[in-house]
């Protein structure tokens, strides 16, 4: 068995290319945090920062703070990731127990393809970290301080071996809990599944700890009214008070996320048929007919927009009240900018992995719809329809830990200054920019497999025997 997961993971290694270049991209960016650690500890590096009179625990509270960053989304994005791969290869799971094989051979098969797509992925990253460390790492401690004249950078020799293995064993904890089912599901359940995750109802413990967080995140919230009396009056304590609401009602987002994604699609679908536009419609609809990978697909862009928005709120809130405040002091954005563009490839990797991994088998589908009269145009516009509901869905879902936060730092800001004064910076424009470039994303990942379909015709597709 062992032997054929090779040569399958072979022959079929583009299905496994976007779960490759996800692992990659967060082996990279735990590498270089990896990298940052050893060398803000050597010798060499302390003895410069001390000569100029710097303290190391700036460079090193920044690459804590980014690396506590990289690795909550290098978890969510390896777990998502793993758990897409499995219900990828759903069906070979019914036909291997349909030969006979035991449950225990197909766990055990399931994980062994994961090991080797996971390792595949982390040695490209740790590979990557290593070289992008001589120039970000540089780079990256020259915008902390300037001041600072540093050695010539050197990588620490156990960072990848490190970076391997914390990537393959995330991958791997995350389709533990898929292949365990996929193992114990019967064949014929698993072969009647069109896109391998089917309609699930809500878990009674999630939507529980998701009511939960919102109601953390909403008494927050009202005690954000009594700062002068809570002693939260300067900017470090109203940051974290903002940063703890905005994160809890993140949480409770993150954990409902089919439940909201499936209402959003609700009333998307019925807007666009009140409204005539059909192609639309069947385009929603056709994301809430698969509302499991939707939410799958939207929970980590959710995330991710929902922590660089929150994030971006509230730095920027804080630096406007610090500026009342104090108006001759300048704010460093560097950490904040790194932190931004990090959750941003990340989580829009991890979406398009998913898309990718649940689109490679809608090229029959297509098909149908154009044996059924269709046209190519229509096609594409029910497409692009679909990847729009879902980046708006997610858009949506995004924005209510920045409305909790932004809300928040509203009501300390009016209780601290007085006179009805509200500080607060939201960050519309990079929500737009959000939306709009995972739209794109979305669109270009859903379209690329049924380009073929769409030039060849139908005929082709229909004549093929699915197995």
């Amino acid at each position: 068995m062992q032997r054929y997961v090779t040569r399958m993971f072979a022959d079929q290694w583009q299905q496994w290319v976007p779960a490759v270049v996800v692992i990659t991209v967060m082996a990279t960016m735990i590498g270089l945090c990896v990298h940052q650690f050893a060398w803000t500890g050597d010798p060499l590096f302390r003895t410069a920062a001390s000569a100029a009179g710097v303290p190391v625990e700036e460079f090193q509270i920044l690459s804590v703070t980014i690396y506590a960053v990289v690795a909550l989304v290098s978890w969510v994005a390896l777990t998502v990731v793993g758990k897409a791969s499995v219900h990828a290869i759903r069906r070979t799971h019914a036909l291997w127990l349909l030969l006979g094989t035991s449950p225990a051979v197909v766990l055990g098969s399931t994980l062994l393809l994961l090991t080797v797509v996971s390792l595949c992925g982390a040695i490209l990253g740790a590979l990557l970290s290593t070289l992008l460390s001589f120039w970000a790492l540089p780079a990256f401690n020259m915008m902390v301080s300037s001041a600072v004249q540093l050695p010539t950078y050197t990588p620490t020799a156990w960072a990848p071996i490190v970076v391997i293995v914390v990537s393959v064993l995330t991958a791997l904890g995350g389709g533990l809990s898929p292949a365990r089912q996929a193992s114990r599901t019967p064949p014929g359940a698993a072969l009647r599944s069109l896109d391998g995750l089917g309609r699930k109802s809500a878990s009674v413990p999630r939507v529980v700890c998701g009511v939960f967080f919102f109601l953390v995140a909403f008494s927050l919230v009202i005690s954000a009214g009594f700062a002068d009396s809570l002693g939260v009056t300067t900017p470090a304590p109203m940051f974290n008070l903002t940063i703890i609401a905005g994160g809890s009602s993140l949480i409770a987002v993150y954990l409902l996320c089919p439940q909201i994604a499936s209402f959003i699609f609700w009333v998307l679908t019925g807007v666009f048929s009140r409204t005539g536009l059909v192609v639309s419609a069947l385009g929603t609809r056709s994301a809430a007919s698969r509302v499991q990978v939707s939410a799958t697909t939207i929970a980590p862009l959710a995330a991710g927009l929902g922590s660089i928005g929150l994030l971006l709120c509230s730095v920027n809130s804080v630096i406007a009240f610090a500026e009342i405040l104090q108006p001759d002091g300048q704010a460093n954005r560097a950490d904040t900018w790194m932190m931004v563009i990090v959750i941003a490839l990340m989580m829009l990797a991890t979406s398009a992995a998913v898309v990718a991994l649940s689109a490679s088998g809608r090229e029959h589908e297509i098909a149908l719809l154009q044996a059924a009269g269709m046209r190519g145009r229509q096609v594409v516009a029910m497409i692009a329809s679909e990847s729009f509901a879902m980046s708006l869905a997610a858009s949506i879902i995004a924005a209510v830990p920045v409305a909790f936060g932004g809300l928040v730092f509203v009501l300390a800001s009016q209780a601290t200054l007085g006179g009805g004064t509200a500080v607060v910076a939201w960050p519309v424009p990079a929500m737009l920019v959000g939306l709009i470039a995972s739209w794109a994303a979305l669109f270009i990942i859903l379209l690329a497999p049924v380009l073929t379909p769409l030039r060849e015709g139908p005929s082709t597709q229909l004549r093929q025997q699915e197995i």
